[in-house]
């Protein structure tokens, strides 16, 4: 096995998953997706879910037109058992020196795939300047229950906003700080932008939403 092929996530376990994340989430939930097409079905793809929700992976998946994996970060979704994580095709990412993950993150990055970075964004910085994949924001609305990270009730309206995928221009080394922080700024941006127009779109006030 190629020192690529060890380190990367499985890709059955992540389309098996978008299958059952697809059905669960429409029976449970009137969800709606707003330029999903925008993930597309090939090519490597950062997908940035500012939102910590527990439901939030499971939603990217469900709209997703293709398999995606989900970098878990120790939000809600990490209290998974680590084997049922890997079963899912999630790529753990629990601490800032978390080298395994990284590098599975950007194998798959490398083999062409989609990676979602759910909760916190910090993470997304290095796999862009490292891979030079484009950034995806993805707006969720309705996704918070009524108390904290807690999920919806079930019937509940979820409406998901995806933005065109946007190239960060990366001129050094992606390894040095500098450059991850001027790259983290342009994402941060990026988010900030998709989450006004999902507000615009939604007819709500302009907010930061999670």
């Amino acid at each position: 096995m190629t020192a690529l092929g060890s380190q990367l996530p499985s890709w059955y376990a992540a389309a098996h998953t978008r299958n059952l994340a697809a059905a669960a989430a429409h029976r449970l939930y009137r969800l709606r997706a707003h330029g999903a097409f925008h993930i597309g079905t090939h090519g490597p793809l950062v997908l940035v879910v500012p939102s910590p929700a527990l439901l939030a992976p499971l939603v990217v998946q469900a709209i997703a037109p293709r398999p995606v994996h989900v970098l878990v970060d120790g939000s809600a979704p990490a209290a998974l058992p680590a084997a049922l994580r890997r079963a899912v095709g999630a790529i753990d990412f629990d601490a800032p020196t978390a080298i395994t993950a990284q590098r599975r993150a950007l194998a798959a990055l490398a083999d062409g795939r989609a990676v979602a970075v759910c909760g916190a964004t910090w993470p997304a910085a290095y796999l862009v300047a490292a891979s030079g994949a484009s950034v995806v924001a993805v707006t969720l609305l309705g996704i918070d229950g009524r108390v904290g990270i807690d999920p919806p009730r079930p019937g509940s309206a979820i409406a998901a906003y995806v933005t065109a995928p946007v190239r960060v221009e990366v001129g050094e080394d992606p390894v040095r700080r500098s450059t991850r922080t001027v790259v983290g700024e342009r994402i941060r941006q990026v988010v900030a932008d998709g989450a006004d127009e999902a507000s615009r779109r939604a007819g709500l006030p302009t907010k930061e939403w999670r």
